[in-house]
């Protein structure tokens, strides 16, 4: 049986400086269009579904309004933040 040793974690924060400055760190920009417009594309579809002519009950179109709206709502933050 073989023994695996296992490497010691290092710390790439500098001296002074809290562990959670580093929690609020920027996505890059692909991930944050690839977010945005996945939570836009839901946002869209879900408030389509909640149109008129789409079959299905009142109470039904009115939960999808909204979670097309919080989709979409979800999708702002994300692009601001």
């Amino acid at each position: 049986m073989q023994s695996t040793t296992v490497p010691e974690q290092t710390s790439h924060v500098a001296s002074g400086s809290t562990p959670h400055a580093d929690a609020q760190s920027q996505d890059c920009l692909a991930c944050r269009v690839v977010g945005t417009a996945a939570l836009a594309g839901l946002g869209i579809h879900a408030l389509n579904q909640s149109r008129a002519h789409q079959p299905g009950s009142l109470m039904g179109k009115r939960i999808m309004g909204g979670l097309g709206m919080c989709f979409m709502i979800g999708s702002y933050l994300r692009w601001t933040k």
